[in-house]
């Protein structure tokens, strides 16, 4: 488990996520310790909104060349969002926040939905590819770039779409409040992603 510091009054830690060219390599990660939320201004880290999973298959990861075991849902999205190349700045309550301090812990709660309006960005990750999701995906984003009136689903489609909203996402409370929050969404399940916001769409190679 990596050594956490206490953080100052108002300061979050974040995620720097380690690039890596092989995608079987262990997660690598280090901690900032970041105090500037106070500010106007959006800062450039993404927030990540995730189910955090069954605690039965934890996999680990290094922060601070520390093991530290994540649920496997969490493991999975960071190996998704390591680029091949570049560095990813994050901020993942169960990394970012030290779990053993309940202190902490609530002082952080307080700060989350400050955490998600500063981010550039909200990443909602709903899990592995199954099911026909990145079928659903593309149709919804179809979808938004059509008038509705003009653009059929068919049943397919509508049924890989009602497959995808029963994932266990939609049924957490705070994500009203991550994404509300949020000034851009991003939407990933595996390897598929399409822009929360209509008409802005946006892809970052994995």
């Amino acid at each position: 488990m990596p050594p956490y510091i206490s953080l100052p009054e108002g300061s979050v830690r974040l995620l720097r996520l380690l690039p890596n060219s092989d995608q079987n390599s262990p997660i690598e990660c280090r901690l900032i310790t970041f105090p500037a939320l106070d500010s106007g201004s959006t800062h450039p880290y993404e927030s990540l909104s995730y189910v955090w999973g069954s605690d039965d298959s934890k996999r680990p990861i290094y922060v601070d060349r520390n093991e530290l075991y994540v649920t496997a849902n969490l493991h999975v999205a960071l190996s998704h969002l390591r680029h091949c190349l570049l560095e990813r700045m994050l901020w993942v309550d169960a990394i970012c926040i030290n779990q053993s301090d309940n202190v902490e812990k609530g002082q952080q709660v307080q700060l989350m939905a400050k955490i998600y309006s500063k981010a550039s960005r909200v990443i909602v990750w709903l899990g592995e590819a199954a099911d026909g999701s990145d079928q659903a995906l593309e149709a919804i984003r179809a979808a938004a770039d059509e008038q509705p009136a003009n653009f059929p689903v068919d049943k397919t489609n509508w049924g890989a779409i009602l497959t995808l909203l029963d994932r266990g996402w939609f049924e957490r409370i705070w994500v009203l409040q991550e994404v509300a929050a949020a000034r851009h969404v991003l939407i990933k399940c595996g390897p598929a992603e399409i822009d929360g916001l209509p008409h802005k769409r946006r892809s970052i190679p994995a």
